[in-house]
Parts: C-alpha cells; sequence; structure tokens
C-alpha cells in the first residue's frame, strides 16, 4: 500500500510492514508497532461521544487483547490517550492528543528513545566515541528520528 502524508507516512508504513529488514534497523519494539496501528484505529473511528472499547479495537486491527489492553493503559496513564470507565466507557483522542507526535508515543511504550541509542547496542557511541557501523547510518538514523517527530496522530486519521 503507497500512502504519502505530506511525504512522511509512507516510511512510517513502509518500516512497519518490512519484518526482516528494514524493521530491525528502525529499533522499534512490538509495543510500539501495536501502539500506532491501535492509535490509528482509534484516531479514525473513535471520538468522545463514540469510545472504542479494547475487544473492538483488538478485533479491528488483529491485535493480541491482553497485550493491547496493557499498551493502551500505559498510555492513558501517560495522558496520550483519554479513557473512561463503565458503561458507554472506552478509548479515544482528545484535540490535544491528536497533536502527539508518533516519537512520543515511541518513547512513551518503550520508556527510552530507541533513535539515539546504538544500532548495534553498544552503551559508549557518538560522533566522538562511534561504533563500527555509526558513521555509516547516523544520519539517516537521525532523518528517521525527525520523520517520526514530524508525524502527527491526527495524521493518522486520512490513512
Amino acid at each position: 500500500m503507497t500512502i504519502i502524508i505530506n511525504g512522511y507516512f509512507y516510511l512510517l508504513i513502509s518500516l512497519l510492514n518490512l519484518d526482516n529488514t528494514i524493521i530491525h534497523w528502525a529499533m522499534l519494539a512490538n509495543s510500539s508497532k501495536y501502539a500506532i496501528k491501535a492509535l490509528h484505529y482509534i484516531a479514525s473511528n473513535a471520538s468522545e461521544e463514540r469510545k472504542l472499547l479494547v475487544k473492538d479495537i483488538a478485533k479491528a486491527t488483529h491485535l493480541p487483547k491482553p497485550f493491547l489492553s496493557k499498551i493502551l493503559q500505559q498510555l492513558s496513564a501517560g495522558g496520550m490517550i483519554s479513557s473512561s470507565k463503565g458503561r458507554n466507557g472506552g478509548f479515544f483522542l482528545s484535540p490535544k492528543q491528536l497533536d502527539e507526535s508518533v516519537l512520543n508515543i515511541i518513547v512513551e511504550i518503550e520508556g527510552k528513545d530507541r533513535m539515539k541509542l546504538c544500532a548495534i547496542g553498544f552503551k559508549e557511541c557518538d560522533a566522538s566515541n562511534p561504533c563500527p557501523i555509526h558513521h555509516l547510518i547516523a544520519a539517516e538514523k537521525d532523518k528517521l528520528r525527525d520523520c517520526y517527530q514530524r508525524i502527527r496522530l491526527a495524521d493518522l486519521i486520512s490513512i
């Protein structure tokens, strides 16, 4: 599927779908991929008046319900998504939350900005103390991080 939003989202879709090559380089955990997929569905289908249940999101996105539930609870606790309990409860995104970047979602879920970490796991890796591949990928890794920073949850609605 080829979709371009402001020239950025095609890259995101490509990263999320290429399981054996780019995704490993992009250093996204499954939890981040699941969060973005679920947030795409929520952004496109939910509102404060029409909240979505975890079971409905899981079914529509083909994600495992128990894992998705934990991810959405974490995002809710971090203020990245809204939720309410009880009859008519569920998940939705407020206008302020729709302005959140995909990078911030990734950092909230993973607890760190993996785009700033060494791609091969060296603890001390930067321009002054590079790992063997640092100079080969640093610029592209920075571009990818900037791309994730520019993509807003609201951008996911038109997909």
